[in-house]
């Protein structure tokens, strides 16, 4: 009994983690050179790449504007993640953001 009770509590912890979250990239990011080390230092980055370790469950969903700058920066972002070890089957790019932010969405897939 107290085993079955751990291992749902557990598994309630995983599901927890694995929750949707929503990373901004800062629009300080975009005025300086970027490389993969300026990528893997951004904080909010290095949040959402944790996040999409977490699980292979977990997908990336980058919202961004209809606007050419904004999807200019998407893309741009895309490609570093790739190069950084994101799969690109687990990127998902949307063009439905209201702000002028790039945001980094983790999604669980179950």
């Amino acid at each position: 009994m107290k085993l079955s009770l751990l291992l749902a509590m557990m598994g309630l912890l995983g599901a927890a983690q694995c929750a949707a979250q929503t990373f901004t990239v800062p629009a300080e990011f975009w005025m300086a050179p970027r490389s993969g080390q300026a990528v893997r230092a951004e904080p909010q980055l290095q949040q959402a790449f944790s996040a999409y370790a977490q699980s292979d469950r977990v997908r990336l969903r980058l919202h961004h504007q209809k606007r050419d700058e904004s999807i200019a920066q998407a893309e741009e972002l895309r490609g570093w993640l790739i190069a950084l070890g994101v799969e690109a089957d687990r990127i998902e790019m949307t063009d439905d953001s209201s702000a002028d932010l790039i945001k980094l969405e983790t999604v669980d897939i179950r």
